[in-house]
């Protein structure tokens, strides 16, 4: 029997694609940190995955986009979040942790301090979460860029006397939303007639799960197990937008556009879909 192989990264944020999804027998579903993700597709140890939109852009070539689904923001997303000690316009030469589950939002932080503020600190990517640090090694950074249900959960311990949200401040200077992963697969892998149709059928369970999740936010987010306040994941949840319309590949195309600017993307990716 063949199986299709899916990565979706293990956060509050994409309950509302999977909690009710119809999970079919030829479907192996691995949750992981968006990073692990991108390198177990790029491995080949997975078919298809929600991938970070950076490494898609990276990778353009080998990839396809499974049309119409992101995980997205216009506006505050509250769950990439850079906690700093001092003002954005003072980190200048200040060491900053990144979070090691992150690619996409790394790239956003870089657009951002170095575009927007012209501020250029230097860049940290730890090995374990903010939490695993001892006192002493967090005595070293001005700043640490936290994702997905870590940022949700720091939100209650004040690391540091701000907290800039980087959707947001993406939509104060572009007026544009920002994507922060697409569904995508490998093109090698639809070589394969049989993984062809099973991914098909696959995404129109994913399609018909969305529509049910978007509905029922608060059923979801009464029964999410992350340590927050229900109505905080409500409002969280609500805050999420999970199309790739054409607003959002416009988006995403000037994100890319920025990236080339800065020489961290050779070149602008084509949007490639897959064909359903």
């Amino acid at each position: 029997m063949s199986f299709l192989n899916v990565g979706f990264p293990s956060y509050l944020n994409t309950l509302p694609l999977t909690y009710f999804l119809e999970i079919p027998d030829y479907v192996k579903f691995h949750f992981k940190t968006p990073r692990e993700i991108n390198q177990a597709l790029e491995e080949g140890l997975l078919h298809a995955g929600l991938a970070s939109s950076l490494f898609y852009a990276k990778n353009s070539e080998e990839y396809l986009i499974i049309p119409d689904i992101s995980i997205s923001a216009v506006g505050k997303v509250k769950s990439v979040i850079l906690y700093h000690s001092i003002p954005l316009e003072e980190l200048k030469g200040k060491y900053i942790a990144i979070s090691p589950e992150t690619e996409t939002s790394f790239g956003l932080l870089r657009i951002i301090l170095e575009e927007f503020y012209g501020v250029y600190p230097q860049y940290i990517v730890l090995s374990t979460p903010w939490s695993y640090l001892k006192e002493r090694e967090r005595r070293d950074f001005s700043a640490y860029l936290a994702i997905g249900d870590e940022a949700l959960l720091l939100e209650n311990f004040c690391l540091f006397p701000y907290a800039s949200d980087l959707a947001e401040i993406w939509l104060e200077k572009t007026h544009l939303p920002f994507i922060f992963a697409l569904m995508i697969v490998k093109k090698e892998e639809l070589k394969q007639a049989k993984l062809r149709e099973l991914l098909k059928n696959f995404c129109s369970l994913i399609y018909i799960a969305r529509a049910k999740g978007l509905s029922s936010l608060q059923e979801i987010a009464h029964n999410a197990t992350l340590k927050i306040a229900k109505d905080r994941a409500i409002s969280y949840l609500q805050h999420l937008e999970y199309d790739f319309s054409g607003l959002k590949q416009r988006a995403f195309l000037e994100f890319c556009s920025l990236l080339k600017k800065k020489k961290f993307l050779t070149h602008i990716p084509q949007l490639n879909f897959f064909e359903l």
